[in-house]
Parts: C-alpha cells; structure tokens; sequence
C-alpha cells in the first residue's frame, strides 16, 4: 500500500512541475524577444516604458493583427517603440517581436504626448 501511495505522489508532483513550466511558457518571460535588433531590445517606448526582453507577451498571447482597429494602431499605444533603424518597424514594451506601426493587438493603450 505505501508503495503505491509513493508512486502516486511522485506522479502528482511530476505533472505539477511539468504543469508550472508549461504555464510559465505561456506566460511570456523567458528571453525570446522575436529576434528584435539589438536598438529596440531595452528601448523605451513612446509612453516612456522601458522594454524587458525577460517579460513580453507571445503576438499571438496579444492577438496581435497586421491591420488597425479604428483609430487604434501601434504607433500610437503607449508601449511602442518607434523605428530606430528605417526599416519601417518598431517593436513593443509588452509585445515579443519586430511591430509594425499600423497593426493593432490586446495590449493596445492609447498614447495622448
């Protein structure tokens, strides 16, 4: 009987682990920022946000979209970061990855400066 209730427990916190470290995938962190250039990778955003390569958000986790809704477009949220190397895009304080100006995700909080 404590054999099997050994083996019991030993299952139960193996899949909780396991269950931690999935959850902490999609939780952002990590250091997987998109392959941003090295300008944007602590860059500040528009908001004055400073970007944390460790703490970003997956496009898909915002439900980032190529296009705008409305008025609503990255260039204008708080958390862009503006083009640093005339490549036409920027990158985001909250957002994993290069971001163009006229899409739109989630995250998105009107910048008014």
């Amino acid at each position: 009987m404590n054999d099997q209730r050994s083996t019991r427990r030993r299952f139960v916190a193996g899949a909780t682990a396991a269950t931690a470290v999935a959850l902490a995938g999609c939780a952002g962190g990590g250091d997987d920022d998109g392959g941003v250039p090295e300008a944007y990778r602590t860059a500040t955003s528009i908001g004055g946000e400073r970007r944390d390569p460790d703490g970003l958000s997956s496009k898909d986790a915002a439900s980032y979209q190529d296009s705008p809704s409305g008025d609503r477009q990255c260039s204008n949220c708080r958390y862009y970061v503006e083009d640093r190397n005339d490549d036409g895009v920027g990158a985001c304080t909250r957002v994993a990855g290069e971001i163009e100006p006229d899409a739109y995700c989630a995250l998105y909080v009107r910048h008014d400066g």
